[in-house]
């Protein structure tokens, strides 16, 4: 409660007298589905939820995904090494591992990798986006491991929601980059079909860094009096070249440059799904079912030889669960109770040169869960939530070349989750919520490369807290919180001992500000401001005592600043301004080095209509700041210097959009 109680003051104060600045509260108009897998309003809104909506992405200076979510909903992200915009996301300071502690999902369907890789962020056009959905510090009763940091989940427009009319969108800007992408639906009598595709190409910023992304998407669904049913059909495809790090001397003297001029990755997915919903009475039913392939394959070039590594993955997941809406003793209440089963298939084969070794990998993963959830409001301005999940995994993994097998083990976990929402006045309201989350081992984690290997990594388990106020007038909203998670086997590659494995009790903590208003008739301000301490509790490693350090990657401040002046209908200017405060460079947890220094970023769009046309300009890093946000260092008992990958400079764009 270190946190809580240090920062729960300054918290609720900022909260009081900054009416200003502020974010959305619950809304008993909005609807969300992350709590609950089901369509709800008032009653079942997740506690200290954030929902970025098509019009906050339309108004904002985001191009891509990762921008929404970094410059809109509070997720740091870093570059990411491929060119191509999938970031890696982190809600709540976990660095490195941000990936597989932050859930993401496309339409309730979890999109994350069950290896070290980010999720296919840029496989969703921003045209394609109703609303996203982020839970912070939540979401494992409902949706089970790599939920400890939170779950972002993005809701894509009904098929039947616009039943006719289409969108054509095309750009150009710095370092060749281009992107057309298009959108039509048609239908009546509750049919309707959706279609959607983008293809982006850019030589970028860095030599042999020229990327390549084509994605489609489709829906065809039905709504009827008492249910909906829909069928979703997806492909992705992406090509990149791999431009390596740069020294500290190439960064300072050609940081355009590469040291890897031959490596490149590919990757291609599908995917469909059948999702539907029937309402009998009190009694909703509903269900997703879905089917994922990927081929992804690389080729490394260096001093110590060459590796090809084509990798083949196909998940399948079947979630069917029930709402039950009552009023037991006149308390409004919603059950929703459901079962997760899910298999994952994995075959990796590297093709290896000089020191390098070939391996021929494969491993499966299988879950099966039940859940359930109740949430109960105990007056009018009381509602409680409570939540439990049980969840059994089986793991296997095999190298079959050497043969180094790995045996299989499986797992009982569990997880909950408590939460309290009071209004206060019809202005201002509390809430708190505690809970236990879960995250197990994923391929890459597990993998061994020496014999013996008779034991796979412990599953991760986390106690998480959380308090906040939501203070909300008119359009003005505003929400102050203050968190902790207490980690007890964390997963990490440790670079002290050389090795994937479990760590000494670890936490991450923090205090989060956010909120928009509006100035004047013609302005609108919107900010956010995140502490987050992410520290080792205790670990003795290579020698090296890190007890208190602070994890490497996790920028300590973070704050981002959106103002936006409209002083006609047709007309809307956008300046972004985020600041990440310093880190520790990665391979550095023993904080033997010095920081990775911070940056500050400015943004600016305009955008104006002409009837059914759209056009805007807009340029990234105004200020031509020179950056990078990743960076490691060369030794971790030892280090004198590290590698970073540095970041675009000042870019500029031109885009046009046509609506029927």
């Amino acid at each position: 409660m270190y946190i809580i109680s240090r920062f729960a003051i300054a918290a609720c104060a900022a909260s009081l007298v900054s009416p200003c600045i502020s974010l959305a509260a619950e809304d008993s108009a909005t609807v969300v589905v992350t709590a609950t897998r089901f369509p709800e309003r008032a009653l079942a809104a997740p506690i200290g939820i954030r929902i970025v909506t098509a019009e906050d992405i339309s108004r904002s200076t985001a191009t891509t995904l990762g921008e929404v979510l970094n410059k809109l909903g509070g997720v740091h992200t870093r570059i990411n090494f491929l060119g191509i915009p999938d970031n890696p996301l982190d809600l709540r300071g976990f660095g490195v591992t941000g990936d597989q502690n932050t859930l993401v999902l496309v339409d309730g369907v979890r999109i994350s990798e069950n290896e070290q890789a980010s999720a296919r962020i840029s496989a969703i056009p921003l045209n394609a986006i109703e609303r996203i959905e982020i839970l912070p510090g939540s979401g494992a009763v409902l949706y089970g491991s790599g939920a400890t940091a939170g779950v972002i989940n993005v809701i894509t427009h009904a098929a039947t929601e616009r039943p006719g009319g289409g969108q054509v969108f095309a750009s150009a800007g710095s370092y060749g980059a281009r992107e057309l992408r298009g959108s039509i639906a048609a239908g009546g009598k509750g049919w309707g079909i959706a279609l959607h595709a983008n293809r982006a190409d850019a030589d970028n910023y860095r030599a042999n860094n020229a990327s390549s992304l084509q994605n489609a998407g489709a829906e065809l669904r039905h709504d009827g009096d008492s249910g909906w049913l829909a069928l979703r059909l997806g492909d992705d495809r992406q090509e990149a070249r791999l431009p390596g790090p740069r020294s500290e001397a190439q960064l300072a003297g050609e940081p355009r440059g590469t040291s890897t001029p031959n490596d490149y990755s590919r990757q291609k997915g599908t995917r469909w799904g059948l999702a539907g919903e029937q309402r009998l009475g009190a009694i909703a039913l509903s269900f997703d079912l879905g089917v994922r392939d990927k081929n992804s394959s690389s080729f490394n070039d260096s001093m110590w030889g060459t590796s090809f590594v084509d990798t083949d993955v196909r998940a399948l997941t079947f979630s069917p669960r029930l709402k039950w809406s009552s009023t037991p003793g006149g308390h409004e209440n919603v059950l929703i109770a459901g079962i997760d089963a899910s298999t994952w298939d994995y075959r990796t084969r590297w093709q290896a040169t000089g020191f390098l070794s070939s391996r021929d990998e494969k491993g499966g993963q299988h879950n099966f869960a039940v859940y359930v959830q109740d949430q109960l409001r105990l007056t009018q301005d009381l509602r409680l939530s409570l939540g439990a999940r049980s969840e059994s995994i089986r793991q296997s993994s095999e190298e079959l070349t050497t043969p180094l097998p790995l045996s299989g083990r499986r797992y009982r976990l569990n997880a909950g989750e408590a939460g309290l929402r009071y209004q206060l006045s019809s202005l201002l309201a509390l809430y708190a919520r505690a809970g236990t989350s879960f995250r197990v081992a994923n391929i890459d984690d597990n993998r061994c490369y020496f014999a013996p290997c008779s034991m796979l990594l412990e599953p991760q388990t986390s106690r998480d807290r959380e308090a906040g106020i939501e203070w909300q007038q008119g359009n003005s909203k505003l929400r102050a919180s203050v968190f902790e998670s207490h980690l007890k086997h964390e997963i990490y590659y440790n670079n002290l001992s050389f090795s994937n494995e479990n760590l000494s009790p670890t936490q991450r903590s923090g205090v989060e500000l956010e909120g928009r208003t509006s100035l004047a008739r013609d302005w609108d301000i919107g900010a956010r401001y995140a502490y987050t301490l992410a520290r080792f509790d205790a670990g003795i490693y290579g020698g090296f005592d890190v007890t208190g350090k602070t994890v490497p990657v996790v920028p300590r401040h973070r704050a981002t600043l959106n103002l936006g002046w409209q002083p006609r209908s047709d007309t809307r200017l956008t300046l972004s301004a985020s600041h990440v405060g310093e880190q520790v460079y990665d391979n550095d947890p023993a904080n033997l080095f010095h920081r990775m220094p911070g940056y500050t970023l400015l943004d600016t769009k305009i955008a104006r209509s002409f009837g059914a046309w759209k056009l805007a300009a807009g340029i990234n890093n105004l200020s031509d700041r020179r950056y990078y946000s990743y960076a490691l260092v060369d030794s971790s008992s030892a280090p004198t210097r590290f590698n970073a990958y540095p970041e675009t400079p000042r870019s500029v764009y031109l885009n046009a959009g046509y609506s029927w």
